[in-house]
């Protein structure tokens, strides 16, 4: 796993109403974020901060409410050790980058991010806060604007990417009930190896804009990626769709761990009062689930198709905390990112459908009854492509295969980048969090599929749980009167 927290120097723009004005910058000592900046008539000025070690920093065209914290254990006071330019060249996409470059690393922080559930995107004018990255350079921080371009109300203007992200959210939930119908008529293997092709196909152009130094921590990336697609399709072969999707809920609990583990983050209920309480919310709503079934609470309906969710949550958790973290960094490869995962993933899928369809090892990779399909003329060419499109008998399984390929997975991470550097990050994840309810809906209405009182009840209590992500920590200790000094 690549190591996060760079030992680096950060520092980004102040703002001022001429872009053709300099900066002086000088070096003290700041602990408090919300000291950083200070708004006097049309400027914003930074407090003096300590940087470390060598470094020069280049930022260019400089534009709004914009910042990113330093290390405060590195100092450094303005010398002949640290030599920082400035200039103002307009960039194309109208937005400050700041070159950071010390002994033996070198990045560019692109004005101010919004991220949610694994995705950034650089923050819009519309957005009502800027995120950024903590002066360790591992964790999002956000800071909300004095005053947003746009207000809230019923205006086209603040309605729209809201709307916008509700129906990607929609969408994403259709693939539970989709994949279960696709996996009733082909092999898992086959059905995930569809449903990724298209996808990359869709988002090949993307593919060539990566840049070349985040290829291998993409790669990376999209081997989680596939890991949480290839336990979600296994999962869906005989487990119910809304089960699937609540039990992939988990990241809420995946995610903080990896941060605990990787970044060595605190993450005590002092420190993360929000967290704490959506995991315990998320564990008695997996309980319910699990262990309340028609016959009480038992382990008696606790089956391999569960196991395989929960890994789905793994997979799919790893890649959110890898590719947020890179993203962060680099907001304008949100969509070169996800190509190259889906490129990796139908990769790893297409050799799965061929270890599953050659009875590879006994049949070990083939999960359904449809056994050596490969080498079945019978159905061979109905269950690769393009034959599935061409037979009739299979048109709904094809349309699903597109649906879930075509738009579900590449268009709708398209709508996603669009609306969310419009939202701020609480926003954003809420409305993505109804994912699952979604998911129960669809499989009640495409498939059939009923929900027990218990699996509605630890389904909405899940649901709950990765709202309460969402959750200012400030706020909450507030709330809950927990005294608390960071020692950040």
């Amino acid at each position: 796993m690549p190591n996060y927290s760079y030992q680096l120097v950060t520092l980004l723009s102040v703002v001022v109403s001429k872009p053709s004005s300099s900066f002086t910058y000088s070096f003290g000592g700041v602990n408090d974020r919300s000291s950083l900046i200070h708004h006097h008539t049309s400027k914003q000025y930074i407090e003096p901060l300590r940087v470390s070690t060598f470094a020069n920093v280049s930022s260019k065209n400089n534009v709004h409410n914009s910042f990113f914290r330093l290390r405060k254990d590195l100092p450094l006071s303005q010398s002949t050790q640290t030599e920082i330019e400035t200039d103002t060249d307009t960039e194309t996409d109208g937005k400050l980058k700041t070159t950071i470059t010390s002994d033996d690393e070198e990045f560019e922080v692109i004005d101010g991010v919004i991220c949610a559930r694994g995705v950034c995107v650089l923050a819009e004018d519309e957005s009502p806060e800027i995120c950024m990255l903590d002066e360790d350079l591992n964790e999002i921080v956000c800071q909300t604007k004095d005053e947003p371009s746009v207000q809230p109300g019923l205006s086209v203007a603040y309605l729209w990417p809201r709307a916008l992200l509700l129906v990607c959210s929609v969408l994403y939930g259709t693939n539970f009930p989709l994949g279960r119908l696709m996996n009733d008529s082909l092999p898992a293997s086959a059905a995930t190896s569809t449903r990724m092709l298209l996808a990359s196909v869709a988002l090949a152009p993307f593919l060539f804009q990566l840049k070349p130094k985040l290829r291998n921590t993409a790669m990376l990336c999209g081997t989680f990626t596939a890991l949480g697609y290839i336990s979600q399709s296994i999962a869906l072969v005989d487990t119910p769709a809304a089960t699937v999707s609540f039990l992939g809920a988990l990241v809420v609990i995946v995610c903080p761990a990896l941060a605990v583990l990787v970044d060595k983050k605190k993450m005590g209920f002092r420190d993360a009062p929000q967290t704490w309480i959506s995991a315990t919310l998320c564990l008695i709503g997996v309980g319910l689930l699990e262990l309340a079934g028609d016959g009480g609470f038992g382990l008696g309906d606790v089956g391999w198709g569960d196991f395989w969710s929960v890994l789905q949550a793994v997979g799919f958790g790893t890649s959110f905390f890898i590719t947020e973290r890179m993203m962060a960094k680099e907001p304008t490869q949100a969509l070169p990112i996800t190509a190259a995962q889906c490129a990796v993933s139908a990769l790893l899928s297409a050799l799965w459908a061929l270890l599953d369809g050659s009875g590879a090892m006994d049949g070990m990779f083939a999960f359904g009854p449809h056994g050596s399909w490969l080498f079945d003329d019978s159905i061979n060419s109905r269950f690769t492509l393009p034959g599935l499109f061409l037979d009739v008998d299979y048109r709904m399984v094809a349309a699903a295969a597109a649906f879930t390929g075509f738009i579900t997975t590449a268009a709708n991470r398209v709508g996603e980048t669009v609306a969310l550097g419009k939202l701020s990050s609480s926003e954003a994840s809420v409305l993505l969090a109804t994912e699952p309810l979604w998911a129960a809906l669809f499989a009640n209405y495409l498939i059939g599929e009923q929900l027990g009182a218990s699996d509605a009840v630890g389904g909405a209590i899940i649901v709950v749980a990765c709202v309460c992500t969402a959750i200012d920590p400030v706020w909450l200790r507030e709330k809950l009167g927990i005294q608390y000094e960071s020692n950040s």
